[in-house]
């Protein structure tokens, strides 16, 4: 079955969140757990045994949100303890392609493809590929939004292999950074006219050089250590080089190497083309594996997606242009690159070892977000609130529905674990 003008992405692939100490034990006897103690980079500020101590906010009332007085978690009436938890932050490494097949060229044709361009908004009297002005505006939409937001959760690079201006796969392109208004520009100004594509598609050896410039970049203030290291890989083509077809393999050897190195990298494929189209064109079951090597496979999507099987959904992010205009493909690739900045930044809180007590009462915790300069206790609840990974053994506190989009729309949001007050549940026991 044709699959024309759509677009699939992955959610759900998990990343780790940066931990917090918690100080002191809880109030009550019942259903006490050990957390995992951990030596994570920090970010945590835990707060002393006495109400009103740093660390504690006073927002809210005295009446107890269960009914109880003096059990409110934002009270400090009953708190004995809290920290902060904080977001790990990813260091992400975009490989574009900026072949010539991006600007819309056919090399049978020996000419660009009928319809397959349209006027460059950012260069005048100009026709571009309709591919590469979508993904130039996606990415520049992207760098936007992260400058605007502060997001220190996020450092981001890029590498341009081919193009009208080729840098070598082993050089560092644009290096990865924090994204303030400045770096934003200096990513944007690398897919900017006069840059155009041009080339072939050598992404093979781009991904294996770009893997080992990612592993070893230092992250610089404010973005913090300890982070995941994501990287994502877009072609609209298939893998060549100077003298022709490339080894794919080695394509997924240096993906599913860096999945399982001492730095480990998550290797997202984003492909860009007519999955109907001949493989020596554009290869969809080259992209699935991809995908595959480097850790991101959709969850329920078809492994065999691809070559004649377009049944179900496919493993890697799909992009189908057809008769789509820039802008529409544009709104597409934005959507995928969106949804693995959402997949990378899970509401998974690592629950750590209390200073002090080997033991926690886990009907004594409570999760408040704090965000806007107020505070706000999370009902622990599974649809719009949280819950333990595991209710007699938990290691991790999950935010879902409402809470966990509340944290992820605003990068300044922080979470709060607090102890000694009575749990605020909706959980029926």
């Amino acid at each position: 079955m044709k699959r024309v003008g759509s677009v699939s992405w992955i959610v759900g692939t998990a990343s780790a969140l940066l931990a917090a100490s918690v100080f002191a034990g809880g109030c009550g006897s019942a259903a006490r757990s050990t957390f995992e103690n951990d030596g994570a980079d920090g970010g945590a500020r835990g707060s002393g045994d006495e109400p009103g101590a740093p660390g504690f906010d006073r927002t809210g009332d005295s009446r107890g949100h269960n009914g109880t007085t003096g059990q409110d978690p934002l009270s400090n009436t009953c708190a004995t303890g809290s920290a902060e938890a904080r977001r790990l932050p990813v260091y992400l490494q975009f490989v574009i392609d900026g072949s010539r097949s991006m600007d819309g060229y056919d090399p049978d044709l020996e000419g660009y493809i009928p319809g397959a361009r349209e006027q460059d908004p950012q260069q005048a009297n100009r026709m571009t590929g309709k591919k590469w002005i979508a993904v130039r505006g996606a990415l520049n939409a992207f760098l936007d939004d992260l400058a605007a937001k502060k997001d220190a959760s996020m450092a981001v690079g890029l590498y341009l292999f081919s193009s009208t201006r080729p840098k070598s796969q082993a050089d560092v392109d644009v290096p990865i950074a924090f994204v303030d208004r400045t770096h934003a520009e200096a990513l944007k100004a690398r897919l900017a006219p006069p840059v155009f594509p041009n080339l072939a598609t050598p992404l093979c050896e781009s991904l294996s050089e770009q893997l080992r410039i990612l592993t070893s970049y230092a992250p610089v203030g404010p973005v913090r250590t300890g982070g995941k290291y994501v990287m994502i890989a877009m072609t609209d083509g298939v893998p060549s080089t100077d003298f022709g077809n490339a080894d794919q393999t080695k394509c997924l050897s240096s993906a599913k190497s860096a999945r399982t190195g001492p730095r480990p990298v998550s290797t997202f494929a984003v492909g860009v083309g007519d999955e109907n189209a001949p493989t020596k064109n554009y290869d969809e079951a080259f992209m699935r594996d991809l995908a595959e090597a480097g850790g991101t496979t959709a969850p329920g999507c078809n492994p065999k997606w691809g070559d004649r099987d377009h049944s179900g959904k496919p493993c890697h992010f799909q992009i189908t242009p057809g008769n789509k205009t820039a802008d529409q493909i544009k709104s597409d690739f934005l959507a995928a690159i969106n949804a693995i900045r959402d997949s990378v930044g899970s509401c998974d809180f690592p629950l750590i070892k209390p200073e002090g007590s080997g033991e926690v009462d886990v009907t004594n915790v409570n999760v408040v977000v704090a965000s806007g300069g107020k505070d706000r206790t999370v009902t622990q609840d599974a649809a719009n609130g949280w819950v333990y990974d595991d209710a007699v053994k938990p290691t991790k506190v999950l935010l879902r529905g409402d809470a966990c989009a509340e944290v992820k729309a605003n990068p300044a949001t922080t979470i709060k674990i607090v102890l000694g007050c009575k749990t605020v549940t909706n959980i029926t026991k």
